[in-house]
């Protein structure tokens, strides 16, 4: 049995189109969709489920997840898939959008693989306003990465996993602490990758993700960018195994190499701004050192903890 999940934070739009995409998607055998609600606040989103339950054959299972953060999201997806018998679950984001075949290329390059894990490619949309971008794409999608030459899943915004992989990381396989700052889908992906679970990539399992025009700019690049470094502290921090090179070891080279980054850098067209991005980068890092804490999915009214920002 394959789970189709999604966890939502009020984004009615998004989860409207997404499951719009789902009554398309290709599905064989048993299958049920897995719906995580953050807030559970706004009844126009029941709604939404009751009318996508009506237009697919398969089971729709809507959870409400009361306990604020990314982390609690996830691990309810996955406690929701295993009470369900689900032996394999794919993942996605809800301003995100799958093709037809998206299942189906995640589970062929499983099959031809062997792979427990298989991720794929998100490609940015942008408003007509900031059509423009399309040329510097690459900085806000997501594309292939390896770590010591290995595929390396990095992220929960599209994957498929093999349920019996998970075991090994508990009930909770997403760590609380990362909840609010985000990164605990790369110390979820690290610990399995150094426990020898093997990950591939398929490139034609893409996915669409929406771009607003509040994050459609350099400004908000250079806050992800700052946050991703801020988490990779961390991140570095909890999965590590005894060869790894130290979190402050790695800044320092950054540090070293910073000077000439535009050289360096894969980057070929725009070589200031992955510059830019990179110096964000190390201003993460140094403030995840210090014990500052970019805390991606603070609620509005939340206290403030301003160590943690």
């Amino acid at each position: 049995m394959i789970a189709v999940a999604v966890c939502t934070y009020k984004r009615p739009d998004g989860l409207a189109r997404l499951l719009n995409a789902f009554v398309d998607l290709r599905l064989t055998g048993e299958a049920a969709f897995i719906v995580v609600d953050n807030d559970g606040n706004d009844p126009g989103v029941p709604a939404l489920i009751d009318d996508f339950r009506q237009r697919v054959p398969h089971d729709v299972l809507y959870v409400v997840e009361k306990e604020p953060g990314i982390s609690a999201a996830r691990n309810a997806a996955f406690r929701t898939a295993r009470a369900a018998g689900a032996t394999t679950l794919a993942m996605l984001d809800d301003d995100e959008w799958p093709a037809p075949d998206w299942v189906e290329a995640l589970l062929r390059e499983r099959d031809r693989t062997g792979a427990k894990i298989v991720g794929g490619p998100v490609t940015p949309v942008f408003s007509a306003a900031n059509a423009s971008l399309d040329r510097n794409a690459r900085f806000w999608s997501v594309e292939r990465e390896f770590l010591n030459g290995k595929p390396f899943v990095f992220c929960t915004c599209n994957f498929l996993i093999e349920m019996d992989a998970v075991a090994i990381l508990g009930a909770e396989p997403f760590d609380a602490e990362f909840g609010i700052t985000g990164g605990g889908d790369t110390v979820f992906f690290r610990k399995l990758f150094n426990a020898g679970v093997p990950m591939a990539w398929a490139e034609d399992a893409r996915l669409h993700e929406e771009i607003p025009d509040s994050r459609a700019g350099i400004k908000w690049l250079r806050q992800r960018r700052y946050r991703q470094g801020n988490a990779a502290v961390r991140w570095e921090q909890e999965a590590a195994v005894d060869n790894d090179i130290s979190p402050w070891a790695r800044t320092l080279a950054i540090v070293a190499r910073l000077p000439v980054y535009p050289f360096v850098s894969r980057e070929k067209s725009d070589r200031m701004l992955a510059w830019l991005l990179e110096f964000d980068k190390l201003r993460g890092r140094i403030a995840a050192h210090r014990h500052r804490h970019y805390q991606e999915y603070r609620r509005d009214g939340a206290p403030d903890n301003k160590a943690c920002r």
